[in-house]
């Protein structure tokens, strides 16, 4: 009997999760290495990104009461005078960090790709500035009906966000590379029970939609300082 209640709530569970039926694809990129024998110096900057989180907050207020009482089963006694209660309320205030995945997964990409990152005399600078998100008109319409055809079991969210990436020479500042890249990602996700199932899900959340986004990005920025940087090692052989 215990075994089969366990079944039963694994099942019950399963079938009200929510599920992701459509979710952007990171971009298929290729890093460069440096030749063989070659030091380039390199820093970052930029790459400034931030999560929320929410804290939860429990509280308990006392107040007088002159209504009917009831015991802590729910039994209702004829007693009117004053008495007390207690409710217990949540409060989820938010909380906002920075997040440093970006220039972190930068610094190991370029390492990888065979840069000194760990040292004062520079070559190049390489400096990453986020944008967004932007939200279209059309992306809204697209929401609100994926919501309303599907009953309120449905989710679906996109969102572009931005980036510019300029390659700065370490002595003298100036801009050697620049580059402007547009990311749009969307997910939808899918639900048996109304309103709630997709309420679960994280997919459809501000916080995934711009960690993918800002993902890609880098991907993409990073390959291009890569193939920038092996060029130009290359070329002062």
């Amino acid at each position: 009997m215990r075994r089969l209640s366990i079944a039963l709530a694994l099942a019950g569970s399963v079938f009200a999760g929510c599920f992701t039926i459509h979710r952007s694809e990171l971009p298929d990129v290729q890093m460069s290495r440096l030749p063989q024998g070659r030091e380039v110096r390199v820093a970052l900057a930029g790459f400034e990104a931030t999560v929320t989180t929410y804290l939860p907050i429990r509280e308990q207020t006392t107040v007088w009461s002159d209504g009917p009482g009831y015991y802590h089963r729910g039994r209702r006694h004829d007693y009117y005078g004053p008495r007390t209660e207690t409710w217990t309320s949540t409060t989820y205030v938010p909380q906002v960090r920075d997040d440093d995945t970006f220039i972190k997964f930068a610094a190991d990409t370029l390492e990888g790709a065979g840069c000194i990152m760990a040292s004062t005399n520079i070559d190049y600078v390489v400096d990453v500035r986020f944008g967004g998100p932007e939200i279209t008109n059309t992306d809204r319409t697209v929401e609100a009906l994926w919501v309303v055809l599907s009953l309120l079991s449905a989710d679906y969210s996109a969102q572009t966000r931005t980036a510019r990436m300029k390659i700065r020479d370490g002595e003298t500042g100036k801009v050697v590379f620049m580059r402007d890249y547009t990311e749009k990602c969307s997910a939808a996700v899918w639900g048996p029970i109304p309103i709630f199932s997709p309420l679960a899900a994280t997919d459809t959340g501000d916080a995934a939609m711009q960690a993918r986004a800002l993902n890609a990005l880098t991907l993409r920025a990073m390959a291009d300082a890569t193939a920038f940087l092996a060029s130009a090692s290359a070329a002062a052989q």
